[in-house]
C-alpha cells in the first residue's frame, strides 16, 4: 500500500465524503476514489459504508484507519529527522489558521521568517476556528492558530491569550480620536460586522443583547478581508480583533478605538501543534518566531 492511498483513505475517513476529502488535500476526487477503489480491491474487502449522512469506515476500514495512522506517523518522523540534517536551509512549514490572523498576523511572520530563511516553503490553510484544531490534531498542519473553543482542545496548546476587540475606522473619522467607546456610540454610524455564524459576531450581538443596545449593521460578510475596503471609502466602523489590522494601524491607514462593554469583548486565541510530536528544526524556529511576535499570553 502507497502512503500516498493511505493519506487519501484517511482523510475520507475523517471528514466522511471524498469531496470533503478533496477540498482537505486539494486533490482532484477522482483521483481519491480511484486510491478508495484500489485500496478495496487490494484488500479484497469494502472499506466504507455508504450511509446518508455520509462515508463511515467498516470495520475493515477502522483497522486499516488505526494501521494507516500509525504508518504515517513513522515515515513523516523519518521524513522530519531527514530534514532535520539539513538544518533551516529546506522544508516545508504547513500552517492552519482562522481567518483573523490570516489577513495581517500570520503572513507578516512567514515573511520575516522567509527573510532569514529563504529556503523554507510555507503552506497556508484558511478555515474556521474548530477545523483548525482538528487538522492539527490530525497531523495534516504543523502550526494552527485559531480562536480558542470551550471545549478542551485534542492538540497541544503552546500560546493560549485573550485579545480584546476594538473599533475600527478611517483615520479621519469622527470617532477615531475617541478615547473610549461604548456600544451605543456606534448606532449613528453605519456598522460592518462579520456574520451571525463566527465567534466574533456572536460575542457582539450578546454584548449588544446584555445591555439593551439594538446596531443592525450596514454590512455583513463571511471574510473580514471585505469589511475594511467598506471602513476606509465610509463613514463606516468595523468590529474587529487588532491583530487582524496590525500593519494597517501601525502605518496610519486605519485608526483603532478602544470600547468598554458591561461583559467585555475578549475573544480567546490559540497557538496549537500536534500533541506527542516532536517538530522539525524548521517548524519549531518559526513557533518561537511566530510567538516572539504575539501580546504576552
Amino acid at each position: 500500500m502507497q502512503t500516498s492511498s493511505l493519506r487519501y483513505f484517511l482523510a475520507v475517513a475523517r471528514t466522511g465524503s471524498i469531496a470533503a476529502a478533496s477540498a482537505q488535500l486539494n486533490v482532484a476526487a477522482s483521483a481519491i476514489s480511484r486510491q478508495i477503489a484500489n485500496l478495496e480491491a487490494e484488500l479484497d474487502c469494502v472499506l466504507f459504508e455508504r450511509r446518508p449522512r455520509g462515508m463511515v469506515p467498516s470495520p475493515a476500514g477502522e483497522l486499516l484507519a488505526q494501521h494507516a495512522h500509525q504508518v504515517l506517523m513513522r515515515t513523516e518522523q523519518v521524513v522530519t529527522e531527514i530534514r532535520d540534517l539539513q538544518g533551516l536551509v529546506r522544508g516545508l512549514i504547513r500552517v492552519a489558521s482562522s481567518e483573523g490572523f490570516a489577513l495581517d498576523i500570520l503572513p507578516n511572520a512567514i515573511a520575516a521568517f522567509h527573510g532569514s530563511h529563504p529556503g523554507i516553503r510555507f503552506e497556508l490553510t484558511i478555515l474556521p476556528p474548530a477545523q483548525v484544531t482538528q487538522v492539527v490534531a490530525a497531523g495534516d498542519a504543523d502550526i494552527g492558530m485559531t480562536f480558542a473553543m470551550d471545549a478542551v482542545p485534542p492538540v497541544r496548546v503552546v500560546y493560549n491569550a485573550r485579545v480584546e476587540m476594538i473599533v475600527v475606522a478611517a483615520p479621519g473619522h469622527p470617532l477615531a480620536g475617541a478615547p473610549l467607546l461604548r456600544l451605543a456610540d456606534l448606532t449613528a454610524h453605519p456598522v460592518a460586522l462579520p456574520t451571525r455564524d463566527t465567534t466574533a459576531r456572536r460575542i457582539f450581538d450578546a454584548a449588544c443583547a446584555a445591555e439593551g443596545v439594538a446596531i443592525e449593521p450596514t454590512l455583513t460578510a463571511n471574510h473580514l478581508w471585505a469589511l475594511l475596503p467598506f471602513v476606509r471609502r465610509t463613514r463606516g466602523v468595523a468590529v474587529m480583533s487588532a491583530l487582524s489590522v496590525e500593519t494597517p494601524l501601525r502605518l496610519g491607514e486605519l485608526a483603532a478605538v478602544p470600547i468598554r462593554t458591561q461583559g467585555g469583548l475578549m475573544r480567546g486565541i490559540q497557538v496549537q501543534t500536534m500533541r506527542d510530536r516532536r517538530l522539525p528544526r524548521a517548524v519549531g524556529a518559526f513557533l518561537r518566531s511566530l510567538l516572539a511576535a504575539l501580546p504576552p499570553a
